[in-house]
Parts: C-alpha cells; sequence; structure tokens
C-alpha cells in the first residue's frame, strides 16, 4: 500500500504508523420519520465529522461519519460511518505522548487521500440507501 501523503512539516503518520490499514463500514442508521407539519420546504443538511479512539497499545481508530438531516425535520434522517485502523509503528510508538496529539485534526490535515477514500465511501452508500428507500438518489455536495 501507498504512504500516507505528508504536507509539509505536519505530523509525520509515515513515521509512527505503519502503512498497512483496512477500511470497515462501522455503522448505517437510516430511520424514516413524518415530517413537520405546515411547512412545504425542506432545507438538508450534511455534517461530516471525523474522530479518532485511542486503541490501546495498538494504535487508533479514526472515524469518519456523513449524517443528513432536514430542516424542519423531514422524511429521513441517515448517518453512515467508516472507520480506519491505523496501527502504530512499534519502533516509534513511545516517542511520542499520543494523549497530547490530536489525531482527528492531524489526520484531516495530513491524510486528505483517505479522507477523500472514507467521503466517497459514505457518499456512495448515502445515494444507494436513498435512491432504494425514496425513487431518487441524495447526493448532496460538500
Amino acid at each position: 500500500m501507498e504512504n500516507f501523503e505528508q504536507n509539509g512539516t505536519d505530523f509525520n503518520f509515515n513515521r509512527y504508523f505503519l502503512a498497512e490499514r483496512r477500511f470497515l463500514l462501522e455503522n448505517i442508521s437510516f430511520e424514516t420519520q413524518r415530517p413537520a407539519q405546515g411547512t412545504g420546504k425542506y432545507q438538508l443538511g450534511v455534517k461530516d465529522t471525523i474522530v479518532a479512539q485511542l486503541v490501546g497499545q495498538t494504535g487508533f481508530k479514526v472515524t469518519y461519519n456523513r449524517a443528513l438531516r432536514f430542516e424542519p425535520e423531514g422524511p429521513f434522517t441517515l448517518s453512515v460511518s467508516y472507520g480506519v485502523m491505523l496501527v502504530f509503528n512499534p519502533g516509534t510508538r513511545d516517542e511520542v505522548d499520543w494523549k497530547t496529539i490530536d489525531v482527528a485534526t492531524e489526520f484531516k490535515k495530513n491524510c486528505q487521500g483517505l479522507c477523500h477514500a472514507m467521503s466517497a465511501k459514505a457518499a456512495l452508500l448515502v445515494a444507494e440507501i436513498t435512491n432504494e428507500a425514496t425513487g431518487s438518489p441524495v447526493i448532496p455536495i460538500k
């Protein structure tokens, strides 16, 4: 597999994590609901978040979530989460106090290719689920 991207002098993921990584579908939540009464217009809101969780001495699990909600409350809510496990390089793991590093922020800045891959996977699932449920795909552009 290719190495992590490296932008400027930011945090060096290549130094602290092994190149092996697997994406995993963590969660899909799709709930239909009765739309709010008295309004004919809905605005679709899309929120993308990335969080990182330390997994013992193994590494970090980074989770990308895309959530869709209508304002006012519309016909459905949908959330899709993908994760990737970043496994520590045993030779460099102890060089950093991992509790002082905001891995999610560094991941967003330095691993744009992985962020894009998880975003694309989530977008495809959102389109498939909404197409099946409503008859036409929702493809939010962010």
